[in-house]
């Protein structure tokens, strides 16, 4: 027990570690903290959109792999497959960007490659904290060949795969609280709870 509760308080550093925010337009330094922030992919669907001209609308399919309920909780195996299918998404983008809509956008790129791997250490976090495998992982999400219909696609994706980080990010700040509060139980009943210590206080005048 002590070492999932050890595994959990490790899970939850990391979770703050990549929940920190990071100046946008900046490549993460060899020490400092990694960001996955929804505010951060707000800042990367501004640039995506402006590198390939006016926001070009929304993609009517939507991606059902990253639509949620934002009362509903956080199961780890769903949680898991949604992540595997936002970093496969957002792989396709920077492919689509650097091979053919923007080869020169180097920034862009670098931005999306470092988004990519913050998902990726997302899903190992959630992993620790919340359990649960994707048993049955998602397809590869296929991206339509018609210039405007690809920015449409990546437009929608990036805003789909902002909401849902934002809703991860409240539900992870649900449980590190309820975990925080019986944790502060447990420390004030230790504390009511006679201890070996105290049991030994003064039983040198019954020697």
């Amino acid at each position: 027990m002590k070492y999932r509760a050890g595994l959990r308080s490790v899970a939850f550093v990391w979770m703050g570690v990549l929940m920190q925010g990071l100046d946008a337009g900046r490549a993460p330094k060899k020490h400092s903290a990694v960001s996955c922030k929804p505010k951060e992919l707000t800042v990367l669907t501004k640039t995506l959109d402006k590198d390939n001209g006016e926001p070009p609308g929304t993609w009517a399919p939507g991606f059902p792999e990253l639509q949620v309920e934002q009362d509903s909780p956080a199961q780890g195996s769903k949680v898991q497959c949604s992540l595997l299918f936002m970093a496969q998404g957002l792989k396709k983008v920077l492919e689509d960007q650097r091979d053919d809509l923007n080869p020169n956008s180097v920034e862009l790129h670098k931005k999306l490659g470092s988004t990519i791997s913050n998902v990726n250490l997302l899903a190992a976090c959630a992993k620790h904290t919340l359990g649960g495998e994707c048993s049955l992982k998602p397809p590869p999400p296929q991206m339509p060949k018609d210039a405007f219909k690809k920015k449409q696609w990546s437009h929608t994706l990036l805003m789909m795969a902002r909401s849902y980080l934002d809703w991860l990010e409240r539900k992870f700040g649900q449980q590190s609280s309820k975990i925080k509060g019986k944790n502060k139980i447990q420390h004030k009943a230790l504390q009511k709870k006679p201890t070996p210590q105290k049991y030994l206080e003064g039983s040198g005048y019954l020697l």
